[in-house]
């Protein structure tokens, strides 16, 4: 089963971090181009936006990055770390254009996912990949066809780069990195008229609210729910997900439907399993649905409740039973045309993704 996109995302802000080598001046290019126009996943992750609504850059936060930096950066120079720890308080100098979207995709000539940001400054990037390549992260870059690649073979990462555009891919290893050159090669060079832009799908995407916007299928989603929301295989779906105070919005709708839904505006409250079961085989079979559960429903629906009462020593099953009675009520709505899914928390003066940061520092002990 596929992972779910969104958790395949996770690395990418740490991927910047790891970079390394040098380069020349190069022909400015547009970072978006590299996406091909048959991607079939996609994301444009606003990562200002998502680290500002964490509050990962305040004070408070700074001992956590200086952890961080410490569990990347393990046996490296201290030079190294003070260069670090000042960019990752000074984002912008690390030569990239932390306003633009970074987008992840997954394009078919890869076989693997891959992720663009937009160079800003092509200097400061290369004062960052100096400093890395002296710490044997990466190998030497190389001259290539308009561009520079660097590899890190024991991860399995290439990066291609040049004077406007930062590709990374992620091809599993040393081997399987020289297979795909020719379609890196291909996407570093790729005109707008086939990119992403000539996606009829791209701009109703990028028009969203969302602080992650979508474009892919029925496929980034685990295989349980992709059967419950009766998707066709290969059906065109866009959607967002944002945090706001209190509130956790996510929206997948058919790409090729006008907006129109007939879901229902009456919510339905299971009170068991068998309840929740029924419901489900309902919206398997396209009728509207509207189920609604709060939190004292999602721990009797779930059996948290009675597994409290036999394990609550289990850490999976406290870590699991703390973050429900953060939740006041989870609604999730829709039919064949769209989902929407809506969450609600306790706490509704904090930013929710600020709240689920929290929430991850306090498990970890950070």
């Amino acid at each position: 089963m596929k992972k779910n996109l969104l958790f395949r995302l996770f690395p990418v802000w740490t991927l910047i971090l790891l970079l390394g080598g040098s380069c020349s001046k190069t022909e400015k290019t547009e970072y978006t181009h590299v996406i091909p126009a048959n991607a079939t996943e996609v994301a444009a992750i606003d990562m200002k936006a998502i680290v500002e609504k964490a509050g990962l850059n305040t004070p408070d936060s700074r001992e956590m990055r200086q952890k961080v930096s410490g569990l990347l950066l393990n046996g490296s120079t201290p030079a190294l770390f003070k260069q670090l720890d000042n960019m990752m308080e000074h984002p912008e100098e690390t030569g990239i254009d932390w306003d633009s979207p970074v987008y992840a995709f997954k394009a078919p000539s890869l076989h693997s996912m891959a992720a663009t940001f937009k160079v800003s400054n092509l200097k400061k990037l290369e004062t960052l990949l100096k400093t890395l390549a002296e710490e044997k992260f990466c190998t030497a870059p190389v001259k290539a066809d308009g561009y520079y690649i660097s590899n890190m073979a024991e991860a399995g990462i290439q990066l291609a780069f040049n004077d406007g555009t930062l590709l990374v891919v992620y091809g599993g290893s040393a081997t399987q990195l020289k297979k795909l050159s020719a379609a890196v090669t291909a996407l570093i060079k790729q005109p707008a008229d086939k990119s992403i832009h000539a996606n009829p799908f791209y701009e109703p995407m990028m028009k969203q609210k969302g602080d992650i916007r979508l474009f892919a299928t029925p496929d980034i989603l685990p295989f349980d729910v992709r059967g419950v929301l009766n998707w066709p295989q290969g059906t065109q779906l866009y959607g967002y997900v944002l945090f706001e105070n209190g509130r956790i919005y996510a929206r997948l709708q058919r790409a090729d439907s006008n907006g129109e839904t007939k879901e229902s505006n009456q919510p339905f409250h299971p009170q068991s399993t068998k309840d929740l079961q029924l419901a489900m085989a309902q919206m398997m079979h396209g009728v509207p649905f509207n189920i609604e559960l709060t939190s004292e429903e999602l721990l009797t629906v779930t059996n948290l409740r009675a597994l409290m009462a036999f394990g609550a020593d289990e850490p999976e099953v406290q870590t699991l039973y703390q973050l429900i009675t953060r939740i006041d009520v989870l609604n999730v709505r829709g039919d064949s045309n769209r989902t929407t899914f809506t969450v609600i928390l306790q706490d509704k003066e904090q930013n929710s993704l600020k709240q689920l940061a929290d929430f991850a520092r306090q498990f970890i002990g950070w």
